[in-house]
């Protein structure tokens, strides 16, 4: 029997040219597809920098602010930069010593790290008007004894984590026992020009008394700025009250910017974000 061989024919140069312009018109468009989803992820990736410019530092930020006290917790304040007195720990005053001569305080229980923390600048007791006194003395916060704060009938959660301290001088004789005290560490908080993204705006925390430095975030837009709210004022206003003792809280512009441009863009991304923080101990 024969087998009979049938002669196959090859693809013609037409069905090449063909087959290769097919192929580069597909290929043309998955190149615009995945040279889009490219674009696409980079805007979203400095899109989320930019937001996280503004976010990262803000629990710290406000965790400060907040806790300032009305009248006279600022010192200093313009659109760039705020100095305050922040406090960190809080207490009773149980009496003065055996000599007389130091003011115990039996102090609330506090985080070990904060108050163990650099940059302690004083005190402020607060008198029978409801108005705080302050006293900047950075040396004079000692270990106290506890019996007379349990002389005064104070008890002191000292298994939990609080402190007998005594300070010297002792305090103004309106300081009764059980009149509130609190330790506070003086803070500005400030925008200025970046360390770590050379010619953008940072946000900065400095420590008075040692005059520490860090950088908390960058970079910032050009808007970046402190408004202050005034007395009972609902909207914040631009510049600080000649009596900061009416300030009663703080706008913080924080638009963040992305470190760089995307890919087929002409500007960095930029992350609109304005929040509020109200001061506490507000007796008007």
């Amino acid at each position: 029997m024969k087998q009979l061989v049938r002669s196959r024919r090859g693809m013609s140069i037409a069905e090449l040219l063909i087959g290769m312009v097919i192929l580069a018109i597909v290929g043309m468009g998955l190149t615009r597809v995945m040279s889009s989803q490219a674009r696409y992820f980079d805007h979203q990736k400095t899109s989320n920098l930019a937001r996280a410019v503004s976010r990262g530092p803000l629990n710290r930020v406000v965790s400060d602010l907040r806790m300032v006290e009305a009248a006279g917790g600022v010192m200093s304040a313009s659109a760039s930069a705020v100095t305050m007195r922040v406090p960190y720990a809080i207490g009773v005053v149980c009496g003065a010593g055996p000599n007389n001569t130091y003011t115990h305080i039996s102090l609330l229980p506090v985080d070990s790290a904060m108050y163990s923390g650099l940059g302690y600048s004083g005190y402020a007791w607060r008198g029978g008007d409801g108005v705080y006194h302050y006293v900047d003395d950075n040396t004079t916060k000692e270990v106290g004894t506890l019996s007379v704060c349990n002389a005064a009938q104070v008890t002191s959660l000292t298994a939990e984590g609080a402190r007998i301290i005594r300070i010297m001088p002792k305090l103004d004789a309106a300081a009764t026992v059980g009149t509130p005290v609190f330790l506070y560490r003086k803070i500005r908080y400030s925008f200025a020009s970046s360390t770590s993204v050379p010619g953008t705006i940072g946000l900065f925390r400095t420590r008075i008394e040692d005059n520490f430095s860090e950088e908390l975030s960058a970079p910032y837009d050009a808007s970046a700025k402190f408004r202050f709210y005034v007395g009972s004022n609902l909207v914040a206003q631009a510049a600080p009250p000649s009596n900061l003792a009416t300030l009663r809280g703080l706008e913080m512009n924080m638009t963040g910017l992305s470190e760089r441009t995307p890919t087929g863009a002409t500007q960095k991304k930029k992350a609109p974000f304005v929040t509020a923080v109200f001061f506490k101990n507000r007796l008007n």
